[in-house]
This record gives structure tokens, sequence and C-alpha cells, in this order.
């Protein structure tokens, strides 16, 4: 049996807890590239990169997933970087090219994960992005 670690990297501020208690984990590059320096040191073989485009939970900071792992690339070796997209806010073009650059420049450690959504939008929420 071939079995796999990945851990989600957190992107955001708050880590990726639902909890009013105050969280330790850091959002930064800084703290996300040492992060996946010790997760590919202990064995871990992915590490996923969520999308959020509206703060929750906390998160009123975040990093955008596929520059993230983009930034990830050049200080990691082996772990397989994964970078979550919602396709309706991203034309498939520009994530096809986005993609191969990254997985070029990571050497073929590059992987996409689709999310079809995480958060029910009214026409209050929309017009609050604007």
């Amino acid at each position: 049996m071939d079995i796999r670690f990945a851990y989600w990297v957190p992107n955001v501020s708050g880590g990726l807890v639902v909890s009013k208690i105050h969280q330790h984990t850091d959002w930064t590059y800084d703290y996300n590239a040492q992060l996946a320096q010790t997760a590919e040191q202990v064995g871990f073989d992915y590490a996923l990169a969520q999308a959020r485009f509206i703060a929750s939970y906390g998160a009123e900071n975040q990093l955008e997933a596929l520059t993230t792992v983009a930034a990830l690339a050049p200080v990691t070796e082996r772990l397989k970087l994964i970078a979550a997209v919602h396709p309706g806010l991203w034309h498939p073009g520009v994530v096809a090219k986005m993609g191969a650059t990254i997985d070029f420049l990571s050497r073929g450690r590059f992987c996409l994960n689709i999310v079809s959504g995480w958060f029910k939008m009214n026409s209050l929420s929309m017009a609050n992005l604007g």
C-alpha cells in the first residue's frame, strides 16, 4: 500500500479552524515557506493552498493560492504543490498558463484543485464585494 500525506497550507489568517479561540498559526509567506520545508523534511508529499476571496472565520489576511504555491516552489525540492481555484472566478486559459508556468518552475510539482465553492453568496454579499 502506498500512503501519501498532505497538509493544508495556512495561507489565510486564523489558520483553518472555525473557532472564536485565537489561533497561533501564521498566514505569512515566511511562515509558509518554513512550514513547507519542515513538511518536506518529515515526509509529507503534498501541500494544498486553499482559495478564499471573502474573509471568513477570522481569515481577514490572505495569500492567493496560485501565487503562494509558485513562491513555495523555489524553497522546496520534492513537495507537490497544489493550488485551489474557483473556476467561476478564473478564466480557464489564464489558469492553464499560470499552472504550466508554475509546473515548469517547480520541475513538475504543480497540481490543481478545482473547487466548486464554499460560501453561499447572495445579492447583498455580491454588492459588498465591489
